[in-house]
């Protein structure tokens, strides 16, 4: 984001909706400005952006207020036509981590967000498994 400054850290927690759909958004902006995601959500899958923040957001509310969501093995096969076309190596899954972290360490603090820290780097975790069937070394 040459020239625009970083979004306001919002002191709160992600204990709603409305805090976990601003992480969403921050979260995906920085992925989608990343050179290494760049042709994964635009030259391979041109993804619509507005429609995959709410996918999104619904399942991060799910993941972290207890609400029924997809499971890992979903989440897994819902990605592998992506890594079957260009496939994902470790320090992709390495960088998604470094993004969401710097994400939740720019905008919020509590409990929830400590959650999302962990929740996030487990679902890295078993994304690496599941389609590589190894384990990158800083996602654990």
């Amino acid at each position: 984001m040459s020239g625009a400054s970083a979004p306001a850290h919002r002191g709160r927690d992600l204990d709603d909706r409305v805090e976990i759909t601003e992480f969403v958004t921050r979260f995906h902006r920085a992925i989608a400005q990343d050179d290494q995601f760049h042709r994964y959500f635009h030259t391979i899958a041109n993804v619509d952006w507005h429609a995959h923040t709410l996918d999104l957001a619904d399942f991060w509310t799910a993941v972290l207020l207890g609400e029924p969501h997809q499971h890992a093995v979903e989440t897994i096969e819902a990605h592998r036509w992506l890594h079957d076309t260009e496939p994902f190596d470790d320090n992709l899954f390495e960088l998604w981590v470094e993004i969401l972290v710097e994400t939740l360490d720019g905008g919020w603090n509590g409990p929830m967000t400590e959650s999302a820290r962990r929740r996030g780097r487990g679902l890295a975790w078993a994304m690496a498994k599941g389609l590589t069937g190894h384990t990158p070394r800083r996602t654990a």
